[in-house]
């Protein structure tokens, strides 16, 4: 197998993460521009209502043919958009269908203002039962969101030290770096794609966090051996070094890509988002431990 020439060649993966990450930013100033917030925030975060939904006659068809038509998918969709329209309901989020079941968030904090709005829709759509009702307050929305910010950093800071135990500072720094690019490509892309950022977001982002580390010290481990064991320049031990692990980072990742690609297509409306969100971070996470990591840890050995 021909040896990949990672160092020399740096500068083309750093722009292909620049530009990335650049569309991303993008996206980001784009939302705040029209929508006041760079992201779509769940309502774990801001506060708000969740509704559960059967509609009869959607759940009368689902029971006939074992699927729901795309037509009256679409047409349910609507009609909930447009009635909870006209009682200035704007904000509704979310209006995905599990199986035969409308999920419906909005911002609004009570159930007592979504009462007449119900008895409006059940004139347009007909009969249905709401079988779940999740009212988060605005407080606690603000209480979750400062948590999981709180919870990133604190992870970022033990990797952080535990990388300069185990290798050195300048490991540790390369790697939080290639952490850092990580969420940003994850961010961004989330960004540009609309999905909701709640509290199944930052535990996908975390579990990206977790995987890119695990490939990106795999890595390392192997320039410490080669350091002590092989001659020649800092680089093209470091070039080694990838060669050698490439192969083991790239299968490891395609077998997870694999699975989630699996509940992406398969898995519902309620893991779609999830999964997606995991698909984009263990690629950027590969290729960020390969193509971005080691090549700033060379940059800093130099400088030193």
């Amino acid at each position: 197998m021909k040896q990949l020439s990672i160092i020399k060649t740096q500068f083309i993966w750093f722009l292909i993460s620049g530009l990335i990450i650049a569309i991303g930013c993008f996206a980001m100033i784009n939302n705040i521009s029209k929508k006041g917030v760079a992201f779509d925030l769940g309502i774990d975060f801001t506060g708000g209502t969740s509704l559960l939904l059967s509609i009869e006659s959607v759940e009368t068809q689902f029971k006939e043919t074992g699927k729901l038509s795309s037509a009256l998918r679409s047409e349910i969709n609507t009609k909930i958009r447009e009635t909870l329209g006209k009682h200035g309901i704007l904000h509704i989020q979310q209006t995905t269908v599990e199986k035969h079941l409308f999920a419906i968030k909005t911002y609004l904090v009570s159930q007592q203002s979504l009462n007449r709005p119900l008895d409006d829709l059940k004139k347009e759509i007909g009969s249905f039962k709401v079988l779940e009702t999740d009212f988060i307050g605005p407080t606690i929305g603000y209480e979750l969101k400062q948590q999981s910010i709180w919870i990133i950093i604190v992870a970022i800071v033990i990797l952080l030290i535990y990388i300069t135990f185990r290798f050195e500072f300048y490991a540790a720094l390369a790697a939080i770096i290639a952490l850092l690019h990580d969420a940003l490509i994850t961010l961004g892309l989330t960004a540009v794609l609309g999905l909701e950022v709640n509290t199944a977001f930052i535990a996908a982002l975390l579990t990206i966090l977790g995987y890119s580390i695990n490939d990106t010290i795999v890595i390392f481990d192997r320039i410490r051996e080669n350091v002590a064991n092989v001659k020649g320049n800092f680089s093209d031990i470091v070039d080694l070094s990838i060669n050698q692990t490439i192969v083991r980072s790239i299968n490891t990742s395609a077998t997870t890509v694999v699975v989630l690609l699996a509940i992406y297509i398969f898995g519902g409306a309620s893991l779609s988002d999830f999964a997606l969100v995991l698909l984009i971070g263990i690629i950027s996470g590969t290729y960020s431990s390969i193509f971005i990591a080691s090549p700033i840890l060379n940059a800093f050995k130099k400088l030193s």
